[in-house]
């Protein structure tokens, strides 16, 4: 039965298949967000007031998850019925993320390591790298995120930002099993029951474990929710009858001002109870509803600002920009100091130096490594795939 504010029918189907501009303009939100919270200059009395806002830019990994749970859900909803379901599908994914992801973690596991055992005069596995990550095979099988919300303890510098990569991974598992054998009312009663057994889990573990608040981050159980609420919006936008444009509207605002009331008040501080338990599902809900006011909006005037062309462009090389952001800045602010250019003591020159450096490697990484292996998706296509659909739409 629709709800209340509902229009008497679904979304129209073109809202929501072909290249939404507008989700890659958000990828370019959420890219931007967790750059400017890595990249935060630590001096300059502009720089430290804003601090607190800057760094409330990790948030931009939910934003990924809410998007990609969207976006791999409605691929796999529109092609369920397609013999070649399951292969088409993972092709497609590794071909999208295991070349740069398994080249990154394999030159890092080799070249860094060495280094520093080259530097130190230790062995390979007396390496401060070595000792900070462990053993390599828990990158390599997209399961950092396990080894860290087990310890507590981040890995070194270069793999912290994988944790996010091994949760989508084993979140690829998963999904396309329970969309291709549920029933639409028995897959949005699954998903239904993941976003609310995540805040429990966090709530739980909070009780065993006080003193790591790494499970509650990074946590595969503890990220569901972010996911899920994702797979719920597809599946409703094919399924049901959904709120009309007046009634996002005031979702959107309600959300949002829960949202920066949780914020001034500290409800987003990671360490906090609050966000342990609670914070992960407030922003899945606002970006959740984020991202369908995008979709119903699409082309309109409203969402002008998310077809920026330098903000879809950012979307378009948000994974490869994500990855290599780290290695870029260190190799940037190595090259400066043989240079004699202390770029840190200059915080303007250095946030948008090590951004613009960043975003210039992302850029390389895409046109010479990424988009060639990532033309092979074409070889595996399935029938009713929603980015080979909308003709006519408006971008």
């Amino acid at each position: 039965m629709p709800i209340a504010g509902a229009s008497n029918a679904r979304i129209s189907p073109q809202r929501y298949q072909g290249k939404l501009v507008e989700l890659e303009g958000l990828r370019g939100v959420a890219i931007l967000l967790v750059t400017l919270h890595h990249f935060w200059p630590d001096s300059g009395v502009l720089y430290a007031t804003l601090a607190p806002l800057a760094h409330l830019g990790w948030i931009g990994v939910d934003l990924f998850f809410v998007i990609s749970g969207l976006l791999i859900g409605g691929i796999l909803l529109d092609t369920r019925a397609s013999p070649d379901y399951f292969r088409n599908f993972y092709a497609r994914r590794i071909l999208r993320i295991f070349p740069l992801y398994y080249a990154f973690v394999c030159a890092l596991f080799i070249v860094v390591p060495i280094g520093q055992s080259m530097i130190h005069k230790v062995g390979y596995l007396q390496s401060e790298f070595i000792r900070e990550s462990g053993n390599p095979l828990w990158y390599l099988l997209f399961a950092g995120n396990i080894r860290e919300s087990i310890t507590g303890v981040e890995p070194a510098y270069f793999l912290a930002p994988l944790w996010s990569i091994s949760i989508e991974e084993q979140f690829y598992l998963m999904s396309p099993l329970l969309i291709r054998h549920l029933s639409p009312q028995t897959l949005k009663r699954v998903l239904i029951g993941l976003i609310l057994f995540s805040p429990v889990f966090r709530l739980v573990m909070l009780e065993l474990v006080p003193d790591n608040e790494r499970i509650q981050y990074l946590a595969t159980l503890s990220r569901f929710d972010n996911l899920s609420v994702g797979v719920l919006l597809a599946l409703m936008l094919r399924t049901d009858a959904l709120p009309d444009r007046r009634t996002t509207g005031i979702a959107l605002g309600t959300t949002g001002l829960a949202l920066a009331v949780a914020f001034v008040t500290g409800g987003l501080d990671r360490n906090g109870w609050f966000c342990r338990v609670f914070g992960y599902s407030l922003l899945a809900g606002f970006f959740v509803v984020l991202v369908f006011w995008a979709i119903q909006n699409r082309g309109e005037r409203v969402t002008a600002a998310l077809r920026a062309r330098w903000l879809v462009y950012l979307g378009g090389l948000c994974y490869g920009l994500y990855l290599l952001q780290r290695p870029a800045e260190v190799l940037l602010l190595k090259a400066l100091a043989f240079a004699g250019i202390a770029l840190e003591q200059y915080p303007t020159l250095s946030l948008f130096g090590k951004i613009g450096f960043s975003v210039l490697v992302a850029h390389a990484s895409w046109h010479l490594f990424e988009k060639p292996i990532n033309a092979l998706k074409d070889r595996f296509r399935s029938e009713h795939h929603p980015l080979d659909r909308a003709p006519g739409q408006r971008v």
